[in-house]
């Protein structure tokens, strides 16, 4: 049964010629000077393991801090030989509601199997009198 080894959230992610993922900007909080914010660009790579060959179907479902879904993001595949894939699920310009700790919810096959997550907080006073 594939399984989602890991997810992170960052500003962009490609694959190098040989094929390596390169993650630029990872982040666990976005600070905005109010509200409802826009984030520019952010990419959700994920690394999935399982049997060889194995079909998936992935969801991701991106929970604003009250609990209601932001977005809704399906995607089919097949893992590889080895049984892997790594997939980089682009999240466009996201409108950020709310202040608060947002979830990235990963189901593999209908079963929620990761979660990550991350903030979105006010810019900090910088004492600046």
């Amino acid at each position: 049964m594939a399984q989602c080894e890991w997810a992170v959230i960052c500003d962009y992610a490609f694959l190098d010629s040989r094929g390596k993922a390169c993650l630029i900007g990872i982040f666990d909080a976005i600070f905005a000077k109010k509200v409802p914010a826009i984030h520019r660009q952010a990419t959700l790579v994920i690394q999935v393991h399982g049997k060889p060959r194995e079909k998936l179907k992935v969801r991701i479902e991106i929970a604003r801090p009250n609990g209601t879904s932001l977005a809704r993001i399906e995607a089919n595949g097949e893992l590889s030989e080895s049984g892997g894939a790594g997939l980089q699920l682009e999240l466009g310009p996201m409108n950020l509601p709310d202040y608060g700790s947002y979830a990235c919810n990963i189901a593999i096959n209908d079963e929620p199997d990761y979660h990550t997550r991350f903030d979105v907080r006010e810019i900090p006073n910088a004492g600046v009198n």
